[in-house]
């Protein structure tokens, strides 16, 4: 997958509904992504799951700055990304989960 870079951190959808998670997950799956990974993945697209510091909005606002630090993959032909572990381990802790996060955005991927 292509690097990405976000350039509107706040057009983050942190609770996708069904229909978008869907999408998300055919895009995935037709780009080659093994299905297990995307399995994996797609739990980690909604907040509840997310790591601590993007657990509430309150805290993705603190924590702002941070986001400049992920190395984003682009998912193909949606405003979303990828954020994988392997290629974030510079990233605190309390940034990331395993294997990655899936960020879904209403505009703003380039």
């Amino acid at each position: 997958l292509a690097r990405a870079r976000v350039t509107r951190w706040c057009g983050m959808i942190s609770t996708p509904d069904d229909v978008l998670q869907m999408m998300i997950k055919r895009s995935l799956s037709e780009s080659g992504c093994p299905p297990h990974i995307i399995d994996d993945l797609m739990e980690n697209c909604h907040e509840r799951r997310w790591p601590p510091g993007l657990s509430s909005l309150e805290t993705r606002q603190n924590n702002r700055r941070l986001y400049e630090k992920y190395v984003c993959k682009r998912v193909p032909g949606k405003q979303a990304v990828l954020v994988l572990q392997c290629d974030n381990s510079h990233v605190d802790d309390h940034m990331m989960v395993e294997p990655g996060l899936v960020m879904i955005f209403a505009h703003g991927i380039e």
